[in-house]
């Protein structure tokens, strides 16, 4: 005997066609259709597939760095705007000179292979929102860059009250919106400056391996090491770095975020002549990467200073 599929109870056996008399479906009060039935069942298990898809994208895909860490408050644009308008007289005044502050200045690297993200040189800042040093090195970077773009958007805050160098007013580079023609900025804060339930500063980033990299290779080993590198850790196209701030944060320890600020047009101020001076090394080190683009920053008169003073030129 040949084994038979299941009986169609509306069709003939042997021919194939319905039959005429065939017995009707029951009402659906009765027994309701099978069919009808697995359709919803399947329905249903797209549906719970669906959400499980939308939850696990939506965490490997949200922005985890500053979970459970309250975020500050908003730089003003008062600020942003004294940060990135001092004027060229002021900048070709200072030079590289800050007769009050001991001045130290970034390294150049020499045969190294470009640092470039989207086609354009790149520079990068390894920091921890709590490092005093990092708090300082922010100024004179912000400052610098600004020269050859703009941030739409900063954040407020201090280094760690517990710091030799307590309660730097500063900014931090979380959420930090800039743009710019000639480069491509990345900050990344790997700490922030609130202390978890053990103590310890909360973790809110991990370096990418060939941040890590960068940071080891060009790094060196001190009191602020990460690995075998430091923070903060600012990379300019593999053409400069530095390992630690421009200045002693010390200049900044007591000083409000719009006195600092305050002081970036005012060549007479020690503060000022902190931040500017240091400003114009990493100007000078961008524009080695830009090909000495824009014209009207790199051939100025402190940024020549600047060449001259780290051989640049």
């Amino acid at each position: 005997m040949t084994a038979a599929g299941p009986i169609d109870p509306t069709r003939s056996p042997a021919t194939g066609t319905a039959h005429l008399d065939a017995p009707r479906d029951p009402a659906p009060s009765d027994h309701p259709p099978l069919t009808r039935t697995a359709r919803f069942a399947w329905w249903a298990v797209a549906v719970i597939l669906v959400g499980v898809i939308v939850l696990v994208v939506y965490a490997l895909t949200r922005d985890t760095t500053t979970q459970g860490v309250p975020r500050p408050a908003a730089t003003s644009n008062d600020v942003i705007a004294e940060l990135s308008t001092i004027p060229k007289a002021t900048f070709d005044s200072v030079g590289v000179s800050a007769p009050a502050t001991p001045l130290s200045a970034p390294s150049l690297l020499e045969g190294q292979p470009p640092l470039t993200s989207m086609g354009k040189p790149e520079v990068l800042f390894v920091g921890a929102e709590y490092c005093p040093f990092c708090a300082s090195e922010r100024w004179p970077l912000i400052v610098a860059l600004s020269r050859f773009g703009h941030f739409t958007t900063l954040h407020n805050v201090q280094s760690a009250p517990q710091s030799v160098f307590p309660d730097v007013q500063t900014f931090t580079f979380v959420n930090a919106a800039y743009t710019s023609n000639y480069l491509v900025f990345t900050g990344v804060e790997l700490y922030s400056d609130a202390l978890n339930a053990g103590g310890a500063f909360t973790r809110i980033a991990t370096l990418s391996p060939a941040q890590s990299t960068l940071v080891t290779r060009y790094g060196s080993a001190g009191e602020h090491g990460i690995g075998s590198g430091t923070y903060p850790f600012v990379d300019i196209g593999n053409r400069m770095v530095a390992t630690t701030s421009g200045y002693s944060p010390g200049v900044l320890v007591g000083q409000a975020q719009a006195t600092i600020a305050g002081s970036l047009a005012r060549a007479d101020l020690p503060t000022g002549q902190a931040i500017v001076a240091s400003a114009n090394q990493l100007t000078a080190g961008i524009c080695q990467v830009t090909g000495q683009q824009p014209d009207t920053v790199c051939a100025s008169k402190g940024v020549r200073a600047a060449d001259l003073a780290l051989g640049l030129s």
